[in-house]
Protein backbone atom coordinates (compact mmCIF):
# COMPACT_ATOMS: atom_id res chain seq x y z
CA UNK A 1 0.00 0.00 0.00
CA UNK A 2 1.51 3.31 -1.14
CA UNK A 3 0.62 6.79 0.08
CA UNK A 4 1.27 10.18 -1.49
CA UNK A 5 0.33 13.73 -0.53
CA UNK A 6 -1.42 16.18 -2.87
CA UNK A 7 -3.53 19.32 -2.78
CA UNK A 8 -6.02 21.26 -4.90
CA UNK A 9 -7.48 24.75 -4.67
CA UNK A 10 -11.16 25.64 -4.60
CA UNK A 11 -12.75 29.03 -3.97
CA UNK A 12 -9.47 30.38 -2.67
CA UNK A 13 -8.97 27.50 -0.24
CA UNK A 14 -6.31 24.81 -0.40
CA UNK A 15 -7.49 21.26 0.22
CA UNK A 16 -4.65 18.86 1.09
CA UNK A 17 -5.37 15.18 0.66
CA UNK A 18 -3.64 11.82 0.81
CA UNK A 19 -3.91 9.21 -1.94
CA UNK A 20 -3.74 5.62 -0.73
CA UNK A 21 -3.03 3.10 -3.48
CA UNK A 22 -4.59 -0.32 -2.90
CA UNK A 23 -6.65 -2.98 -4.64
CA UNK A 24 -10.08 -1.37 -4.88
CA UNK A 25 -12.52 -1.23 -7.79
CA UNK A 26 -13.83 2.25 -7.04
CA UNK A 27 -12.24 5.53 -6.03
CA UNK A 28 -13.29 6.25 -2.45
CA UNK A 29 -13.04 9.69 -0.91
CA UNK A 30 -13.34 10.12 2.85
CA UNK A 31 -13.06 13.04 5.25
CA UNK A 32 -11.83 11.65 8.55
CA UNK A 33 -12.76 12.99 11.98
CA UNK A 34 -9.18 14.23 12.47
CA UNK A 35 -9.87 16.66 9.58
CA UNK A 36 -7.80 14.86 6.97
CA UNK A 37 -8.94 13.91 3.48
CA UNK A 38 -8.06 10.45 2.18
CA UNK A 39 -8.70 9.05 -1.28
CA UNK A 40 -8.35 5.30 -1.86
CA UNK A 41 -7.72 4.30 -5.47
CA UNK A 42 -6.21 1.57 -7.59
CA UNK A 43 -2.67 1.88 -8.92
CA UNK A 44 -3.85 2.67 -12.45
CA UNK A 45 -6.10 5.61 -11.56
CA UNK A 46 -4.40 8.83 -12.74
CA UNK A 47 -3.67 11.52 -10.18
CA UNK A 48 -5.35 14.02 -12.50
CA UNK A 49 -8.61 12.08 -12.25
CA UNK A 50 -8.38 12.03 -8.46
CA UNK A 51 -7.68 15.77 -8.35
CA UNK A 52 -10.77 16.47 -10.45
CA UNK A 53 -12.82 14.29 -8.10
CA UNK A 54 -11.59 16.24 -5.08
CA UNK A 55 -12.42 19.54 -6.82
CA UNK A 56 -15.89 18.24 -7.69
CA UNK A 57 -16.47 17.26 -4.06
CA UNK A 58 -14.77 20.39 -2.70
CA UNK A 59 -17.90 22.12 -1.29
CA UNK A 60 -18.85 18.98 0.66
CA UNK A 61 -15.22 18.43 1.78
CA UNK A 62 -14.86 22.00 3.07
CA UNK A 63 -18.17 21.74 4.94
CA UNK A 64 -17.10 18.43 6.52
CA UNK A 65 -13.69 19.82 7.50
CA UNK A 66 -15.29 22.84 9.13
CA UNK A 67 -17.70 20.55 10.98
CA UNK A 68 -14.96 18.34 12.41
CA UNK A 69 -12.75 21.31 13.31
CA UNK A 70 -15.66 22.95 15.11
CA UNK A 71 -16.44 19.77 17.00
CA UNK A 72 -12.80 19.35 17.99
CA UNK A 73 -12.73 22.91 19.31
CA UNK A 74 -15.91 22.25 21.28
CA UNK A 75 -14.36 19.10 22.73
CA UNK A 76 -11.21 20.93 23.74
CA UNK A 77 -13.28 23.58 25.54
CA UNK A 78 -15.52 21.09 27.36
CA UNK A 79 -15.47 21.46 31.12
CA UNK A 80 -18.38 19.15 32.05
CA UNK A 81 -20.08 22.08 33.72
CA UNK A 82 -23.78 22.65 34.33
CA UNK A 83 -25.46 23.82 31.14
CA UNK A 84 -23.29 21.88 28.70
CA UNK A 85 -24.97 19.44 26.35
CA UNK A 86 -24.48 15.67 26.65
CA UNK A 87 -25.48 13.46 23.72
CA UNK A 88 -27.02 10.03 24.25
CA UNK A 89 -28.97 7.84 21.81
CA UNK A 90 -29.53 10.70 19.42
CA UNK A 91 -30.83 13.08 22.08
CA UNK A 92 -29.19 16.17 23.54
CA UNK A 93 -29.46 16.45 27.32
CA UNK A 94 -28.55 19.51 29.42
CA UNK A 95 -25.93 18.62 32.01
CA UNK A 96 -26.60 19.29 35.67
CA UNK A 97 -23.56 18.85 37.94
CA UNK A 98 -24.41 18.21 41.59
CA UNK A 99 -21.83 18.16 44.40
CA UNK A 100 -22.36 15.24 46.81
CA UNK A 101 -20.56 13.91 49.87
CA UNK A 102 -21.14 10.20 49.32
CA UNK A 103 -22.06 8.23 46.19
CA UNK A 104 -20.90 9.53 42.83
CA UNK A 105 -23.05 8.53 39.87
CA UNK A 106 -24.52 9.49 36.51
CA UNK A 107 -28.24 9.31 35.78
CA UNK A 108 -30.74 10.66 33.26
CA UNK A 109 -34.01 11.79 34.77
CA UNK A 110 -36.86 13.78 33.20
CA UNK A 111 -34.73 14.99 30.33
CA UNK A 112 -31.78 16.08 32.48
CA UNK A 113 -28.33 14.46 32.50
CA UNK A 114 -27.24 14.50 36.14
CA UNK A 115 -23.63 14.10 37.23
CA UNK A 116 -23.25 13.58 40.97
CA UNK A 117 -19.61 14.13 41.94
CA UNK A 118 -17.80 14.92 45.19
CA UNK A 119 -15.69 17.72 43.73
CA UNK A 120 -17.58 19.58 41.01
CA UNK A 121 -14.38 21.40 40.10
CA UNK A 122 -12.40 18.22 39.36
CA UNK A 123 -12.50 18.02 35.55
CA UNK A 124 -10.64 14.70 35.33
CA UNK A 125 -13.01 13.02 37.78
CA UNK A 126 -16.08 14.32 35.96
CA UNK A 127 -14.67 13.19 32.64
CA UNK A 128 -13.90 9.74 34.06
CA UNK A 129 -17.39 9.28 35.52
CA UNK A 130 -19.12 10.22 32.26
CA UNK A 131 -16.74 8.16 30.12
CA UNK A 132 -17.27 5.07 32.27
CA UNK A 133 -21.03 5.62 32.19
CA UNK A 134 -20.92 5.77 28.40
CA UNK A 135 -18.96 2.51 28.28
CA UNK A 136 -21.37 0.76 30.63
CA UNK A 137 -24.38 1.89 28.60
CA UNK A 138 -22.60 0.96 25.38
CA UNK A 139 -21.97 -2.63 26.47
CA UNK A 140 -25.63 -3.07 27.39
CA UNK A 141 -27.07 -1.40 24.31
CA UNK A 142 -24.67 -3.07 21.88
CA UNK A 143 -25.48 -6.52 23.26
CA UNK A 144 -29.18 -5.75 22.93
CA UNK A 145 -28.67 -4.62 19.35
CA UNK A 146 -26.69 -7.76 18.51
CA UNK A 147 -29.45 -9.93 20.01
CA UNK A 148 -31.93 -8.15 17.74
CA UNK A 149 -29.91 -8.04 14.53
CA UNK A 150 -28.11 -11.40 14.55
CA UNK A 151 -31.27 -13.50 14.00
CA UNK A 152 -31.71 -11.63 10.71
CA UNK A 153 -28.46 -13.10 9.34
CA UNK A 154 -28.24 -16.37 11.25
CA UNK A 155 -29.62 -18.36 8.30
CA UNK A 156 -26.71 -17.04 6.23
CA UNK A 157 -24.35 -19.10 8.36
CA UNK A 158 -23.09 -16.16 10.39
CA UNK A 159 -22.27 -17.31 13.90
CA UNK A 160 -23.10 -14.83 16.64
CA UNK A 161 -19.83 -13.09 17.57
CA UNK A 162 -18.68 -11.63 20.85
CA UNK A 163 -18.52 -7.87 21.32
CA UNK A 164 -15.67 -5.67 22.49
CA UNK A 165 -16.31 -2.01 23.28
CA UNK A 166 -13.63 0.64 23.07
CA UNK A 167 -13.24 4.21 21.93
CA UNK A 168 -11.97 4.53 18.36
CA UNK A 169 -10.96 7.70 16.54
CA UNK A 170 -11.86 6.90 12.93
CA UNK A 171 -14.24 3.93 12.93
CA UNK A 172 -17.65 3.06 14.25
CA UNK A 173 -16.77 -0.63 14.29
CA UNK A 174 -14.51 -3.42 13.06
CA UNK A 175 -14.61 -7.19 12.92
CA UNK A 176 -12.16 -10.04 13.48
CA UNK A 177 -12.99 -13.14 11.42
CA UNK A 178 -10.43 -15.35 13.13
CA UNK A 179 -11.69 -14.51 16.62
CA UNK A 180 -15.37 -14.27 15.68
CA UNK A 181 -15.50 -10.88 17.37
CA UNK A 182 -16.73 -7.42 16.52
CA UNK A 183 -15.44 -4.24 18.12
CA UNK A 184 -17.76 -1.25 18.43
CA UNK A 185 -16.87 2.34 19.17
CA UNK A 186 -18.19 3.40 22.58
CA UNK A 187 -19.00 6.80 21.05
CA UNK A 188 -21.67 5.06 18.96
CA UNK A 189 -23.89 5.12 22.05
CA UNK A 190 -24.46 8.81 21.28
CA UNK A 191 -26.27 7.86 18.06
CA UNK A 192 -29.94 6.81 17.71
CA UNK A 193 -30.76 3.13 18.18
CA UNK A 194 -31.44 2.47 14.46
CA UNK A 195 -27.92 3.73 13.68
CA UNK A 196 -26.44 1.31 16.22
CA UNK A 197 -28.36 -1.54 14.59
CA UNK A 198 -26.97 -0.51 11.20
CA UNK A 199 -23.35 -0.57 12.42
CA UNK A 200 -23.89 -3.97 14.06
CA UNK A 201 -25.34 -5.34 10.82
CA UNK A 202 -22.49 -3.78 8.84
CA UNK A 203 -19.93 -5.66 10.92
CA UNK A 204 -21.92 -8.90 10.84
CA UNK A 205 -22.10 -8.65 7.04
CA UNK A 206 -18.31 -8.69 6.89
CA UNK A 207 -18.31 -12.27 8.16
CA UNK A 208 -19.93 -13.19 4.84
CA UNK A 209 -18.56 -10.50 2.51
CA UNK A 210 -15.19 -9.17 3.59
CA UNK A 211 -14.90 -6.38 1.03
CA UNK A 212 -17.11 -3.37 0.48
CA UNK A 213 -18.22 -4.65 -2.90
CA UNK A 214 -21.55 -5.06 -4.68
CA UNK A 215 -22.34 -8.31 -2.88
CA UNK A 216 -21.70 -6.67 0.48
CA UNK A 217 -24.02 -3.73 -0.11
CA UNK A 218 -26.63 -5.92 -1.76
CA UNK A 219 -26.57 -8.07 1.37
CA UNK A 220 -27.15 -4.99 3.54
CA UNK A 221 -30.07 -3.93 1.36
CA UNK A 222 -31.71 -7.32 1.59
CA UNK A 223 -31.52 -7.36 5.37
CA UNK A 224 -32.00 -3.65 6.09
CA UNK A 225 -33.52 -1.80 3.10
CA UNK A 226 -33.16 1.62 4.78
CA UNK A 227 -29.49 1.23 5.73
CA UNK A 228 -28.48 4.22 3.59
CA UNK A 229 -30.83 6.50 5.51
CA UNK A 230 -29.44 5.17 8.79
CA UNK A 231 -25.88 5.73 7.60
CA UNK A 232 -26.73 9.25 6.50
CA UNK A 233 -28.20 9.98 9.91
CA UNK A 234 -25.11 8.50 11.55
CA UNK A 235 -22.85 10.77 9.53
CA UNK A 236 -24.70 13.70 11.02
CA UNK A 237 -23.66 12.58 14.48
CA UNK A 238 -20.30 13.68 15.87
CA UNK A 239 -17.78 11.06 14.82
CA UNK A 240 -15.03 12.08 17.16
CA UNK A 241 -16.20 13.29 20.54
Amino acid sequence: MKKSSHSVKHAGKTIPFTVVRKKVKNVNLRVKPDATVVVSAGNKVPVEYIEQLVIKKAPWIIEALEHFNEQRNNINSRQYATGEVINYLGQAYPLQVVAVKKQEEVIIDRGIFYLFVKDDGDFKRKEHLITEWYKEQARLLFEQSLDKVHPLVEEQGIVKPSITVRKMKTRWGSCSWSRNKITLNSELVKAPGPCIDYVVLHELAHFKHRKHDYEFYNFLTEIMPDWKERRKLLKGIIEST
